[in-house]
């Protein structure tokens, strides 16, 4: 079972992952901002992160992104924002996200992302 790392400050958002994630038959850890969120992401059971790019705190931005590609280049990272802008998206390209996903989003969408992704990482591995 894929370990999946959710990284938002909102916690609704937080709810909605853990309960779309479990009922996918994924594992899965939360964490309510960047500090958190970089602690957990050093696990090396952890096989994807989903973070949003909007979130108060030391790390925000493309700098969470940054510290996230640096503890774990290896899987894949999808960024989730509300309000992205061209420079954003750029930048996170740039620092290899994965996937780059607008709120609001659907269920069927979020699923076939992940399990596209894995898959790949999966493969890659192999």
């Amino acid at each position: 079972m894929a370990k999946i790392l959710v990284i938002d400050d909102e916690e609704l958002i937080r709810n909605y992952f853990r309960h779309l994630l479990r009922s996918l038959k994924y594992d899965v850890m939360v964490a309510p901002n960047s500090v958190d969120g970089c602690r957990l992401a050093a696990d090396p059971s952890v096989n994807l992160i989903i973070s949003d790019l909007n979130m108060e705190g030391e790390l925000s931005d493309v700098d969470l992104i940054r510290e996230l590609r640096k503890l774990r280049p290896d899987i894949p990272l999808v960024v989730i924002s509300g309000y992205p802008t061209h420079e954003r998206l750029q930048e996170c390209e740039k620092l290899g996200v994965s996937e780059f996903i607008t709120k609001p989003f659907e269920l069927t969408f979020i699923a076939s992302v992940l399990k596209r992704l894995l898959d790949e990482a999966t493969a890659d591995h192999t």
